[in-house]
C-alpha cells in the first residue's frame, strides 16, 4: 500500500473533532499530562511523546531529522512520535495525557477545541502559510476572489465551510456551486468542476507526478491568512515543564533546517526509516517536501527561525479569518499563541 500525503483540507473533520472535545474534555480534566521517564532511553532523558497530525511521512521530515541526528537527546529528551492517520482529534489526546506535544492542524481547529474545554497553548507553526488553496486547470487563472465567483467548486463538506470563509474574508457572499467530491483530482480534469480545493503539498504534486499540469493558488493569496500544523501543549504542561518544551522547539528547529538545507536526506530518511512500513513513494515525498517548504517561510522565521509565531498577523488578518468562519468570541493572542517559547527556543537552536 502506498500511503499519499495527508488526504484532509484546511477544515476535514473539523466538526467531529469538536464533537469529540466536547465528550473527552471533561472526562479527561483530571489526566494532567506529565513529562515521564522512558527505561529504553538515555539516564536522565525525559520522555515526550509528540502526536502527529497524520502518518510519518516527508511533512514531518525536520522532527525525524532532530531525532535521528540526536538534537533532542542533545537537549536532554527521548521523543516518541505518535501515528496520527486514524487519530479525529490529536487535541484530545494531548488533553488527555497521551503525549506531551503534538500538532494540531489548523487555528480553527484550536480555536475550537479550547471552547470545548482544553486549555491549549500553541507554541510553534509548521506552516506560516496554510497549503489550503485552489487547483484549477491550465487554462483557468485565478488571482482574486472574483475569479472565482460562479464556478463549480469541487470539495468536501467541511471544505464548503471554508471556502464560504474565503469569501466572507473578502467581503462577498459566497457565490460559487458547491460539488461534493473526495480526495482525488479526477472530476477537474475530467471538466465536472471548474476548481478542487486542496492542499497545495498534495493533488498538484500528485497530478503533475502523473504527468497532469495544474494552475494552483493558496488561500493566503487571496485574503484569508491562517497558521497550519501548529505545535500545541497544555498551558499545564508549559508551565509545569518549560525548559522541556523550549528544548523541544531548539531542537525541532535545527532539524527542519536540516530538512530546508538538504531535502532529499530527508525525504530519505522518511521513506528508509520512520516511514518505513508505510510503502512511501519517494517521489510523491520529496516533492511534497518541496512544495512544502516555502510555505514554512515568513518574517517571523526570517527573524526567529523555522516554526516561529507572529503575534501581529495572529492579531491582525489571521483573527479576521476565525472571525469571518463566524469563530467571534476570540481570546487574546498571546492567552493562546506564546510566541516568547519559540524567541528563546531559537536562541538554543543557534548556539
Amino acid at each position: 500500500m502506498t500511503v499519499s500525503a495527508r488526504p484532509g483540507r484546511f477544515g476535514r473533520l473539523a466538526a467531529l473533532a469538536a464533537v469529540a472535545m466536547v465528550a473527552i474534555v471533561p472526562a479527561l480534566a483530571a489526566c494532567a499530562p506529565s513529562a515521564t521517564q522512558d527505561d529504553s532511553a538515555p539516564a536522565g532523558a525525559t520522555t515526550i511523546s509528540f502526536q502527529l497530525d497524520w502518518v510519518k511521512n516527508s511533512q514531518f521530515a525536520g522532527f525525524f531529522e532532530a531525532d535521528d541526528k540526536g538534537y533532542f537527546a542533545d537537549n536532554g529528551l527521548s521523543v516518541k512520535f505518535l501515528d496520527g492517520g486514524d487519530v479525529a482529534s490529536t487535541a484530545s489526546v494531548i488533553v488527555g495525557g497521551g503525549a506531551q506535544m503534538g500538532i494540531v492542524s489548523n487555528m480553527a481547529r484550536l480555536y475550537d477545541a479550547n471552547k470545548a474545554g482544553a486549555d491549549l497553548v500553541a507554541v510553534g507553526a509548521i506552516y506560516q502559510t496554510s497549503p489550503a488553496g485552489i487547483m484549477t486547470l491550465p487554462d483557468r487563472e485565478v488571482s482574486s476572489i472574483a475569479d472565482l465567483e460562479g464556478l463549480k467548486i469541487g470539495t468536501d463538506e467541511s471544505g464548503q465551510a471554508d471556502l464560504d470563509t474565503l469569501f466572507k474574508v473578502n467581503g462577498k457572499d459566497p457565490s460559487y456551486t458547491h460539488v461534493r467530491v473526495g480526495y482525488d483530482a479526477a472530476p477537474l480534469f475530467a471538466g465536472k468542476i471548474d476548481a478542487y480545493y486542496v492542499y497545495v503539498t498534495n493533488q498538484p504534486v500528485t497530478s503533475t507526478l502523473q504527468g497532469k499540469e495544474s494552475n494552483v493558488v493558496t488561500f493566503a493569496d487571496l485574503g484569508f491568512q491562517s497558521y497550519a500544523g501548529l505545535i500545541v501543549t497544555t498551558r499545564d504542561y508549559l508551565e509545569s515543564n518549560r525548559d522541556d518544551v523550549e528544548a523541544f522547539m531548539s531542537a525541532a528547529q535545527k532539524g527542519w533546517q536540516d530538512v530546508i538545507d538538504d531535502p532529499q536526506a530527508g525525504t530519505d530518511l522518511t521513506v528508509s526509516h520512520y516511514g518505513s512500513n508505510l510503502g512511501l513513494d519517494a517521489d510523491t515525498e520529496i516533492g511534497t517536501l518541496k512544495a512544502q517548504l516555502p510555505l514554512m517561510q515568513s518574517d517571523a522565521t526570517q527573524k526567529y527561525g523555522v516554526l516561529a509565531l507572529d503575534p501581529t498577523a495572529i492579531a491582525g488578518p489571521m483573527y479576521d479569518a476565525l472571525r469571518a468562519s463566524g469563530r467571534t468570541e476570540l481570546p487574546e493572542p498571546g492567552e493562546v499563541y506564546d510566541a516568547s517559547v519559540i524567541e528563546e527556543a531559537a536562541s538554543g537552536a543557534a548556539s
